[in-house]
């Protein structure tokens, strides 16, 4: 249950209502303390090893007001006021986080004389580790079998089949036909290379090692083409599965994450994966058939001397075994090191401009030779690592071929042994140690590869906070009528950015949101979109909760105009289709008309075919901006968020902007942020936020008539920005 157990001894009046263990002391050490809520009182109880449950801290409940989960480095407490003063009741880390918050929020409610269920179980927890499971997946990363990557991965083998049997039986013959070669040499020597040898036995033996290597040869071809093929196909899957799996992921993943740190996921560790896959599978496979193959040969010639050649091998396999298990710590922190470099790559190359213009090259070269230099470092720890186990094998290998030709020349010397089965058996023996020589590397290589797959599958275990529920009902046309009833959302549970935020918005009305930056705005916007699920409250379209509703539904009849237009690589006509890939030249040229962006499109080079780099490089910011408009024209939207969609354009610009504006939410029902609220005058109504509440609602007119109002306080505070810009200039 939700609810903390509370321990024997303590004496408690009442049922209690509340117990959340909290993991830190009021000083900021480890230890546990529990605080206790009932009907009447607030306790905290310390939970010291080997003493009796003592109570540090007794409040009547009544007393206390404005709870809250406050967050702090590394911890936080859960404070309240009591009698004016602020009173911090427990301290906890960061793990403690989540409950403590909804800690806050179920008393919040209670002293409100409100009603408020505790959640009915916790996170679930890996019953080994005891740490809890990701939200979504029962997979615990650090318990998890490595074995289970490897099972996994060969599920992917399921569509080829045919071709891995094809590719095994290919295996499996060439190993044989490898092995017939040096079994050649017994009857040349025993039978030809003698007084009166037999030359006709020479020519047999000569041909069939002849066509011997030419299966070898042609085999070795097909099989390279069908493993290339295979390996490329399966890792074709996969990397396309997770590129799918990244589409549908919610923001909250990538706000956890460095971008940088996610394509390396899709591109190097994919490419580590089909360098295994593509080749060292195929050697792995063919090494341990030709291991198997040589052990029964040599024991049939002599299983006495056989026994030899095996001595090195426990030790070989055991050492491998010793120096995997070290030498894993090091891949991983090597492919984390190859994130952190890649993160920091992409997050400079995207922001190169800031770079330049504060002259901070140098800076940034630092930066990334510091990360570079680690990740050298920890690959030469790497190799160092394979380089002992590589030279220790070698030794044992030699040490183990001596001995063969120490006891088998003695075998021969005292005719128990024929001169043809001796140098077969060294052949053998060579060809035996040389798969186990190479085993190591090929462990390497396997380690690499399987540490690649873990954090693939790591990414395609990660399940989507916003998805559509089991029941979600379908919305085919959207009239427009949008409620937001009690919303509280926080991005990280302990702080809410929207507070209990209720308002609605009929069906073609324009709602103005207006606050400063961090009041909400965005954010509002983002649960409107469904980008995030709200904490509490709903958001209703139509009157069906967001969370009923089928997200492609929704989306599709949903357009955003960002403050910030994103534009992809390729034609301004593909941009403007963006939402409608299958738009005809008319219907993007009348967006583009009604967006006041026609006459700019017709004097590039190749008008509605100009090629645009990447994020519409060689456009100005306004002709940016109007071609979002078209392509929120062209998309046709039920509902319309223009988010800061004129703040950074000149004055001639933004009323292009704004003619094209007032065409597109005729209408529609439109959400508009704005900070030049004089941008605002035509909404039905404006939504003041201020810290993540709602202070204020009513017309531009109304709201600016209200002296001491939020809205005309932040008026005054524009007009007074304005007038020192003017006199600047």
């Amino acid at each position: 249950m939700w609810n903390e157990p509370v321990p024997e001894g303590l004496r408690v009046e009442g049922p209690v209502r509340l117990a959340v263990e909290a993991d830190l002391r009021p000083d900021g050490a480890f230890g546990r303390e529990l605080l206790v809520v009932t009907a009447d009182k607030v306790l905290v109880v310390a939970l010291d090893e080997g003493a009796a449950p003592a109570v540090r801290l007794e409040v009547p409940f009544a007393e206390l007001k404005e709870p809250k989960a406050e967050s702090y480095f590394g911890g936080g407490a859960l404070e309240a006021s009591h009698n004016g003063v602020r009173l911090e009741l427990v301290r906890y880390s960061a793990a403690r986080f989540p409950r403590f918050a909804t800690a806050a929020k179920v008393l919040e409610k209670w002293l409100k004389g409100e009603k408020a269920e505790l959640p009915a179980d916790e996170a679930k927890r890996c019953p080994t580790c005891g740490l809890p499971f990701d939200k979504g997946t029962k997979v615990c990363p650090i318990c998890v079998p490595k074995s289970r990557a490897l099972r996994r991965l060969l599920g992917y083998l399921r569509p080829y089949l045919a071709s891995a049997a094809a590719l095994a039986a290919m295996a499996a013959v060439g190993t044989a036909l490898g092995l017939f070669i040096p079994w050649l040499q017994k009857p040349l020597l025993d039978k030809v290379l003698i007084p009166g040898g037999d030359l006709r036995l020479l020519g047999i033996i000569v041909l069939a090692a002849l066509v011997a290597h030419l299966l070898i040869t042609l085999l070795g071809v097909a099989q390279a083409w069908l493993a290339a093929w295979l390996g490329n196909r399966i890792t074709h899957d996969i990397r396309c599965q997770l590129y799918r799996h990244l589409q549908f992921l919610s923001l909250s993943f990538y706000d956890k994450g460095e971008m940088g740190t996610i394509i390396s996921r899709v591109n190097q560790d994919t490419g580590q994966l089909q360098a295994f896959l593509v080749w060292g599978s195929q050697e792995l496979v063919i090494n341990i058939l030709q291991i198997l193959g040589i052990a029964a040969i040599v024991f049939a010639i002599n299983w006495k001397l056989a026994l030899f050649i095996l001595v090195p091998a426990p030790v070989v396999m055991a050492l491998s075994g010793i120096f995997w298990k070290r030498v894993r710590h090091y891949v991983h922190r090597l492919f984390h090191n190859w994130g952190r470099l890649n993160a920091l790559l992409s997050e400079t190359l995207n922001g190169l401009r800031i770079v330049k213009a504060f002259a901070q090259e140098r800076r940034e070269i630092a930066r990334f030779d510091a990360r570079s230099r680690d990740l050298a470092d920890t690959g030469v720890t790497v190799e160092r690592v394979w380089a002992v186990l590589f030279s220790g094998v070698g030794l044992l290998i030699t040490l183990g071929t001596l001995l063969v030709w120490y006891l088998g020349a003695r075998d021969v010397l005292r005719h128990h042994m024929t001169v043809g089965d001796l140098i077969v058996f060294v052949s053998l023996a060579r060809m035996f140690y040389e798969p186990l020589r190479w085993m190591s590397q090929l462990l390497n290589w396997c380690s690499r590869a399987l540490t690649a797959t873990e954090r693939v599958f790591e990414v395609l275990d990660q399940r989507p906070e916003v998805q559509d529920a089991d029941d979600a009902a379908p919305l085919p046309r959207i009239e427009g009528r949008v409620e937001y009833k009690g919303v509280t959302f926080g991005y990280e549970p302990h702080r809410p950015v929207l507070k209990n935020v209720s308002f609605e918005a009929k069906p073609g009305e324009m709602i103005g949101l207006v606050g400063q930056s961090g009041a909400g705005k965005t954010t509002t916007i983002n649960l409107l979109c469904r980008f995030y699920n709200p904490d509490e409250g709903e958001v209703l379209i139509d009157g069906v909760p967001s969370r009923k509703a089928r997200i492609e539904d929704l989306r599709r009849q949903l357009g955003v105009v960002p403050q910030d237009t994103f534009l992809f690589g390729g034609s301004i006509a593909d941009n403007i289709a963006y939402a409608r890939p299958g738009a005809t030249r008319e219907e993007v040229i009348r967006a583009a008309k009604i967006a006041n962006a026609h006459d700019f499109i017709l004097r590039k080079p190749d008008a509605y075919e100009t090629w645009l780099g990447e994020k519409g490089g060689g456009l100005s910011a306004g002709e940016r901006q109007r071609l979002a408009i078209a392509r929120a024209i062209l998309h046709d939207p039920r509902i319309l968020v223009l988010d800061e969609a004129t703040s950074q354009l000149d004055v001639q610009t933004e009323k292009q902007v704004q003619e094209a504006i007032a065409r597109l939410v005729q209408g529609r029902t439109t959400f508009a942020i704005a900070h030049r609220l004089a941008t605002l005058r035509n909404a039905n109504r404006l939504v003041v936020l201020k810290n993540g509440e709602i202070v204020e609602t009513g017309t531009h007119d109304e709201l600016l008539a209200k002296e001491g109002g939020e809205f005309s306080r932040l008026v005054k505070t524009y007009q007074e920005i304005s007038k020192v810009r003017e006199v600047e200039r």
